[in-house]
């Protein structure tokens, strides 16, 4: 069977629409329809539901997903340590992260957990977090840091990756100043704007679970972004409120440039969380990893 057919099935599983899968797998949609068909003749069972409106997986398809996301990491992991047997294995680090950590706390994080000559080379990829989770799944990244709610629900299948806690955070709500230094925008002002997160960022998915438990604020949104930095900056510009992590706009907090638009109990505390495969990593991989048990 041709591997690529199953990041196919994965690439469709995320996306639930076959034109935007098709897209993200850079051929037409007619090609990508015959490439999954062959996969479901290769398993000899359907494992979408086509219809007009909507994908959905079948029940094959939903216990097959999991297997195929295992079998292409596998494969990587086989890879890498095949190229370690042989001494061709380089020594370094493959690091996804979210934009939103990528600018500050990653930085200190790692001056904490170790010395930078023990990291050889350090390869960061720093994207959304729809897009970190593609790498982590695929075997492109090791490790992949980012946030997520204070309920620990895991954002990666607990059976394939293991997660550590290691640090903590708050998304605040926050406004550009009046000219007489208060918040331009309050939270309880009826049709406040809010700058609001896109659905491939995992802060969007935070934000929607806390309200749905507590209640969302009566806000107008005025735009989303899929990027904090974005949102931030459009903050900073008096455009609304935005929920930002107190790691990336502490700067700007202390600087004056944004003001809190609410009080602690509008606060949503998260984790920032580390994840890597249960699979072996190299060696490598693995005495970093050690090292972020020790420094926790």
């Amino acid at each position: 069977m041709d591997l690529a057919l199953l990041e196919d099935f994965l690439e469709l599983a995320r996306e639930m629409n076959f034109s935007r899968a098709a897209a993200n797998r850079n051929m037409t949609q007619p090609a990508f329809s015959r490439r999954i068909r062959a996969l479901e003749d290769a398993m000899q069972t359907p494992l979408v539901t086509r219809t007009t409106r909507q994908v959905a997986l079948t029940p094959a398809g939903a216990a097959f997903h999991p297997r195929a996301a295992a079998i292409i990491r596998q494969l990587a992991d086989a890879r890498a340590e095949a190229l370690e047997t042989a001494g061709r294995a380089a020594r370094s680090l493959n690091l996804a992260a979210t934009h939103a950590l990528s600018y500050t706390f990653i930085p200190r994080w790692l001056m904490q957990v170790a010395d930078p000559a023990e990291f050889g080379a350090l390869n960061m990829v720093s994207d959304t977090q729809r897009q970190c989770l593609l790498l982590m799944q695929r075997a492109e990244a090791s490790f992949f840091i980012c946030h997520r709610g204070m309920s620990g629900a895991p954002i990666l299948p607990e059976r394939q990756f293991l997660s550590q806690v290691i640090g903590r955070d708050d998304l605040v709500p926050l406004s550009a100043s009046d000219v007489s230094g208060r918040p331009r925008w309050r939270l309880g002002d009826a049709g406040a704007p809010v700058i609001a997160y896109g659905p491939a960022s995992g802060l969007h998915s935070i934000i929607d679970a806390h309200w749905a438990r507590h209640g969302r604020p009566d806000m107008a949104p005025a735009m989303s972004s899929i990027l904090a930095a974005t949102n931030m900056e459009m903050a900073k510009a008096g455009h609304g409120i935005a929920f930002l992590p107190a790691s990336l706009a502490e700067g700007d907090m202390q600087a004056g440039h944004l003001i809190q638009a609410g009080g602690p109990a509008d606060h949503i505390p998260v984790e920032i969380a580390i994840y890597r495969p249960r699979s072996r990593l190299s060696p490598h991989g693995e005495a970093f990893w050690q090292k972020v048990l020790a420094w926790n």
